[in-house]
């Protein structure tokens, strides 16, 4: 599936399969970073989400983990591996009642190419931990 067939998917609510796992959205946002460009995030009945670039052609499977992790000199450690900073940015998102909510988040990848996203809600304080891996058109399919 391409990127574009992947997001038609999503935004009318459709089931897709990523790897050999049906992924049924129960939401689906529009992000607007910091550059201006738009990304999309989607989340299963499951609570795996998809993080969605076009521009970028990447899309990224995340698990949110119940784990605090802090970064040092750059460096998180989970699972007794070493992930390295890699990425930094800022987001709005509307929330249900329409409303601007602010996101701030750091990547680090691992040497073996997974991803720990640390996110901030900044206007309710909350932090989020998840862990995933970039995904090829391949892993993707229409259920």
């Amino acid at each position: 599936m391409t990127i574009t067939e992947v997001v038609n998917a999503l935004q009318n609510d459709q089931a897709i399969v990523v790897g050999d796992t049906t992924f049924q959205p129960r939401g689906f946002d529009a992000v607007t970073l910091e550059t201006g460009e738009t990304v999309y995030w989607a989340v299963a009945k499951s609570g795996n989400w998809l993080s969605i670039d076009p521009a970028a052609d990447e899309i990224m499977l995340f698990e949110d983990i119940d784990e605090e992790l802090e970064p040092e000199d750059d460096t998180v450690v989970y699972g007794g591996e070493d992930y390295e900073f890699s990425y930094e940015g800022s987001a709005t998102v509307k929330n249900d009642d329409g409303e601007d909510v602010t996101m701030t988040f750091r990547e680090f990848e691992s040497s073996a190419g997974e991803i720990i996203r640390l996110t901030d809600n900044e206007n309710a304080g909350e932090k989020k931990v998840s862990v995933g891996a970039k995904l090829t058109e391949d892993e993707l399919q229409m259920a």
